[in-house]
Parts: structure tokens; sequence; C-alpha cells
């Protein structure tokens, strides 16, 4: 569809819907092909996300061996029931057309958790502890009234965890380990390595996930009793997984750094709300969640530097290392074996994308 016939297409769902005449007001971009913009009538404000059905999104959950499919806003509905029933703060979805790719969506603003710590000064301690409440409650939810079956969430499993564990030894190991023969030794070890490693996710037991849970994704939102909730934004590809991985996503967030003594405290308050679990388990398990999250981001910043020309995550690459490795001595042996043998300190740089020219040259040859 053209740029034209979209937008005579959002002028009608928004003239259907009681916003007829108002300028949507671009936002950033969401890092896929969903589009949202804010309208302000002069008495409200709402926000309209645009994800046209003929866009292509990446499949998310590790489901498919292409992980390329065709756009869908159902997610973002299913979700926002779900989400809701579970006691979190979300926005409300006013309409919606699924054939159109269109919903409109409250406006919770723009004061995130991030924009909060980084302009207002706010309490680093406190808004996290808030964070992890809402897992806590979600997570009570899981364990006592949600029935799995028939939430319609995709149920991930080793072989999810795998799939999206390509694009590292696709995308970002051959920019470092540029001689053929020992990439090829190192996936083979590494494949190994996952075999053995990827069951101790589950350890602790499954949970609903937000699946990309951090600060960025966390707002201040005003309530009706003069106060603020944590409102919860960008959960669409929730899904069935560890129950470690969203805890794991907030507290080990490879763009904010929050230190390991606060950290702790966290994952402390986080496991005395829950008398059954096994802290050595859950210690297992995070560490395993900790390293399919890092590893998945290595992969994804290797596609965007050689796919798409953008090397500044690349800043972030040492840091990635840094918690794939952090306690992975005492509970996961078979991966800093792994890292020992195939990736020398040197490699946990940020690589020159030269390297990637030579290792293709090496192939060719």
């Amino acid at each position: 569809m053209t740029v034209m016939g979209r937008q005579d297409v959002i002028d009608r769902f928004l003239r259907e819907n009681g916003w007829a005449d108002i300028e949507p007001v671009a936002l950033v971009d969401d890092a896929s092909a969903r589009k949202y913009y804010r309208l302000d009538n002069g008495r409200q404000t709402a926000l309209l996300m645009d994800f046209p059905p003929d866009a292509i999104s990446v499949d998310p959950h590790g489901i498919h061996e292409n992980p390329e499919r065709p756009a869908s806003v159902t997610p973002v509905i299913a979700t926002t029931s779900l989400l809701s029933q579970a006691g979190w703060r979300i926005p409300a979805i006013y309409a919606s057309d699924v054939a159109l790719g269109l919903v409109l969506i409250e406006d919770f603003g723009d004061l995130t958790f991030t924009r909060a710590l980084d302009l207002s000064g706010a309490s680093k301690p406190a808004l996290y502890l808030r964070a992890v409440d809402q897992l806590i409650t979600l997570h009570r939810y899981c364990d006592t009234r949600f029935e799995s079956a028939d939430s319609g969430l995709v149920r991930y499993a080793p072989d999810n965890f795998k799939r999206m564990l390509q694009s590292f030894k696709t995308d970002y190991l051959p920019l470092i380990v540029t001689d053929v023969a020992k990439r090829s030794r190192a996936i083979v070890e590494f494949d190994a390595m996952l075999e053995a490693v990827l069951p101790n996710c589950w350890k602790s037991g499954e949970v609903i996930i937000h699946r990309d849970y951090h600060v960025d994704n966390l707002m201040l939102v005003e309530n009706d009793e003069g106060g603020e909730d944590c409102g919860i934004i960008d959960f669409q590809d929730a899904a069935i997984a560890p129950r470690p991985y969203d805890l794991v996503s907030l507290l080990r967030d490879v763009r904010h750094d929050i230190g390991v003594e606060l950290e702790n405290s966290l994952k402390d308050r986080y496991c005395a709300a829950f008398e059954n679990l096994d802290r050595s388990d859950f210690e297992m398990s995070y560490a395993a969640c900790n390293m399919v999250r890092n590893f998945r981001i290595l992969g994804r910043f290797g596609w965007l530097a050689i796919k798409a020309g953008k090397r500044r995550y690349f800043d972030f690459i040492p840091r990635c290392w840094e918690l794939i490795l952090r306690d992975a001595d005492r509970n996961l042996p078979e991966l800093a074996a792994w890292i020992a043998n195939h990736i020398p300190v040197e490699a946990r740089m940020a690589p020159s994308l030269l390297s990637r020219q030579q290792s293709s040259e090496q192939g060719a040859s």
C-alpha cells in the first residue's frame, strides 16, 4: 500500500472512532515495523499504533526456522486482556481493527523509569523495587489462578531458545572468530553446551513473561488517588517461559548497570515472596536465562551491524560478555568452559567489521 493510501486508511479509522481532523504526531519508531502516533484533541490524548498487515515482523519466540512473519496486532489485543486480569497497569484499548492493523490505546505519557532516573533524580532502588513487585504480582497470579492451556500464549521449550541463538552463531561469531575451522569447532561445542545448559532455565518452573521487561518499558502513570502507578508497555510478545527470564531482563540489562549489590538485594526480595522456591535451583535458572538473553543480544548486535549498518550497539558488547560470565563458574561451568576455550579476552571487546570481510574471504577460498 502506498503512503497516501495508508494515510487514508488511518484517517478513516480515526474519524470512525471520534478523532476526526486530529493530526497524529509521530513518536520515536519502535524497533519493529510498528509506528506510534500521539493524538491530542485539547481535552485528552491517546496513542495510535500503526502495524500494517502487509509489513514484515520478526518472530520473537523462536517458533520458526525463518523468523520473518506477517505483521499482526492480534497479540497486542490478547495480551492486554490477559495482563489486565493479572493485575498489571497497562494501557487500555479504546478501539482496534485487526484487518487494518490499527489500535487506539491509552496514552501513559513520556515518563519512563529511565527518564525519571535521568531527569528527576528519582531513587533507583525505589523504582527497581516497584518493577520487581510487579513481577511478583504477575507470578503470584500465574502460580494460583492462571490456566496456561487457555491463554493462547506461546510456551517456550529449549528448541525455542536454540532458534533464537542461531543469530549468535551466524551473525556475531564470524566477527570475532575469523578462522573458519576454529569457528566450526566453536559452534559444534556451543551446540553441545546448549544441550547441557538450556534445561536449567526451567529449574524454577515457568510463568507468563513480558519478554522485554526493563526500565524503558516501565512508566510512572498518575492514578485516581493522586499517586503514581507502575505502568507497563510493549508487552505484545508475552509468552510462557522460565520464571527468572523477566527478572534477568530487568536486573541485568546491558544498557542499565544497577550494580551487583542492588541486583542481589532485589533478587532476594523476589525469592522471599515465594516460600516454596528453591534458591539453588533459582540461581541456576537465573544464570541460564541470563546466558540466553545475552547471547541473543550479541547475535542481534551482529545482525544490526552487518545488515543495517548500525554499529553503535558495539559499545555494549564488553558488558554483554561480563554479564554472561557473571557467576558462570559457580552456576554454569559448561558455559564458562566454552568461553574459556573459544572466546579469548580480547575477542570480548567491540569487533572490527573488517574481521567479517576476512572471514568471508577465507570461507570462499
